[in-house]
C-alpha cells in the first residue's frame, strides 16, 4: 500500500458512440439526483455503471503505476482490472464517483477487492474509513521484514482507528474476544513469497550493478529514487525501497 497523487479525472467517461461527458459532470449530475432517490444504494450503482470503465482505467493505471493499489501486484493494461470503491457503494453512496474514492485492484481470488467486497476498511462500524491514497502516506506506516511479511509499524504515531484497520486490513486480528478474518488478506502466503522474490531480485540487481563495491547509503537511495519514478513501477516497490533504504524490520 502506497500514498499516490491522481491527476485530473478523463475528459470523456461516456461509452463510445454516446454524447462525450466529462467526470466532473458525471458527477455533479448524479449528486444533484441522488437525494430525492429512495434507493440512494441502487441509483448510485446504477450510475456507476453508465461509466466507461475502461476510459477510468486509461488513466488511473498511470497514477498507480500499473500496480494494485493494496497489494501492489502488476496490473494488466490489456485487462480488466476492477474499479474499486475504497468507501464502498453501500455505506457511502454519495461517493460512488468520487475521483479521490476510485482506485484499480487486482482480481485475485482471497486478496484485496475479492477480499473486501463491500466491507469497509475499518475495525469498528463506529471508526472512521482509512484515510484514501491521496491523503495518506502508507509506505510510511508499513513495514516489511526479509520474508516479505508486512506489517504496522510500532515506531510511528498514528490513533487508534487508523492502527487498527490497518492492521486488520494486512492479518487476521482478535477484537473483542472475537477472531476477525482480515479484510484484505495482505500477508497471505503467496504475497508474502512475492515479496521475498521482489527483494531477492533488488539484491540480485545491486550485486550486477556493483560488483565488489559496496554501495553507500546515498548510492542506495539513488536507486531506490529511480525505482520510484519508473513507469511502470515493479511489483511490490514498496518492499524494494523499504530494503535500498535499509528500513526493513524497522518498527516491527
Amino acid at each position: 500500500m502506497r500514498g499516490l497523487e491522481k491527476p485530473q479525472p478523463p475528459a470523456n467517461v461516456s461509452p463510445d458512440g454516446q454524447e462525450p461527458r466529462r467526470f466532473v459532470d458525471a458527477e455533479q449530475g448524479f449528486l444533484a439526483d441522488l437525494e430525492g432517490r429512495p434507493n440512494k444504494v441502487g441509483f448510485a450503482r446504477s450510475e456507476f455503471n453508465q461509466l466507461d470503465k475502461a476510459k477510468l482505467r486509461q488513466v488511473m493505471y498511470g497514477e498507480q503505476g500499473s500496480i494494485c493499489v493494496y497489494c501492489e501486484r502488476r496490473l494488466s493494461e490489456g485487462g480488466s482490472p476492477r474499479v474499486e470503491h475504497w468507501r464502498p457503494v453501500n455505506a457511502a453512496p454519495e461517493l460512488a464517483l468520487h475521483w479521490n474514492n476510485l482506485y484499480l485492484s487486482c482480481s485475485t481470488r482471497d486478496t484485496c477487492d475479492n477480499r473486501k467486497g463491500a466491507g469497509p476498511l475499518k475495525a469498528k462500524d463506529t471508526d472512521p474509513d482509512l484515510p484514501w491514497p491521496t491523503d495518506f502516506t502508507y509506505e510510511d506506516i508499513v513495514g516489511f521484514n526479509t520474508a516479505g511479511y508486512m506489517y504496522v509499524r510500532s515506531d510511528v504515531t498514528l490513533d487508534e482507528p487508523t492502527r487498527s484497520a490497518l492492521e486488520l486490513a494486512i492479518d487476521d486480528r482478535e477484537y473483542g474476544g472475537q477472531r476477525r478474518r482480515a479484510i484484505l488478506n495482505l500477508n497471505h502466503p503467496t504475497l508474502r513469497a512475492a515479496r521475498s522474490a521482489a527483494l531477492d531480485s533488488e539484491r540480485t540487481r545491486l550485486r550486477q550493478s556493483f560488483g565488489q563495491h559496496t554501495p553507500s547509503a546515498e548510492e542506495r537511495a539513488v536507486r531506490a529514487s529511480q525505482i520510484l519514478v519508473r513507469a511502470p513501477l515493479p511489483e511490490h516497490v514498496s518492499i524494494r525501497v523499504a530494503w535500498l533504504r535499509k528500513t526493513l524490520g524497522h518498527g516491527s
